[in-house]
C-alpha cells in the first residue's frame, strides 16, 4: 500500500513538473492582439507605397501604434522574441488578432 502511495505521489509529482507554465508577456496578450491587428492595418496600408515614401510613413506608423497603444518599439521586439518561443501561444494571438480584424471588416462594410 505505501508503494503504491509513493508511486502516485512520483507520477503526480511528474505530471506537475511536466506541464509548463506560461511565462508572462512584456505586454499582455489582449494589448498584444490590438498591436498586432494595428501592425497588419499598417502593414496593409504601406503596401501601395514605394521609396522613401514608404519609409517615413511606416516609421510614421509604428510610432503611431506605439503612442495608441503605450508599447515602444523594444516592448513589442521582446514580447515578439517569447512569443517565437512558444509557437502554439504565437498562433493562438495571431488567430485571435485575425478574429479581431474580420470583426472590423465586417463592421466598416
Amino acid at each position: 500500500m505505501a508503494y503504491r502511495s509513493l508511486l502516485l505521489l512520483v507520477f503526480l509529482f511528474l505530471m506537475a513538473a511536466c506541464q509548463e507554465e506560461k511565462k508572462p508577456l512584456p505586454i499582455p496578450e489582449d494589448k498584444m492582439i490590438d498591436v498586432l491587428v494595428d501592425i497588419h492595418i499598417a502593414e496593409a496600408a504601406g503596401q501601395q507605397m514605394r521609396g522613401r515614401l514608404k519609409d517615413s510613413m511606416m516609421n510614421e506608423y509604428y510610432e503611431q501604434i506605439g503612442r495608441m497603444h503605450e508599447v515602444d518599439a523594444n516592448t513589442v521586439k521582446k514580447t515578439m522574441e517569447q512569443l517565437r518561443q512558444e509557437p502554439e501561444r504565437l498562433q493562438q494571438l495571431y488567430e485571435k488578432a485575425l478574429e479581431r480584424m474580420g470583426k472590423l471588416d465586417a463592421h466598416t462594410q
